[in-house]
């Protein structure tokens, strides 16, 4: 029995790994989208850590950098 090409009975073999292709599409889908977002985070996170070492930067310019512990002088309670 011939059928034309698209009435022919599929086999399931076929079908399956069609499915789990389906799958792995979708998952290496997620996974990009996953993976672009935490470079975003990342990049942020980044920029944020930045801003801060210069702002500690211009903080210890501006106290005229910090001591020595050795050369603090003690708390009144010593």
């Amino acid at each position: 029995m011939h059928h034309p090409p698209s009435e022919q009975p599929e086999n399931p073999r076929i079908v399956e790994l069609e499915t789990r292709v389906a799958f792995l599409e979708n998952t290496v889908d997620t996974l990009n989208e996953q993976l672009t977002q935490l470079n975003q985070d990342f990049l942020m996170t980044r920029q944020a850590m930045q801003l801060l070492n210069k702002k500690l930067e211009a903080l210890h310019n501006q106290q005229g950098g910090l001591k020595d512990i050795s050369e603090e002088t003690p708390p009144p309670h010593y």
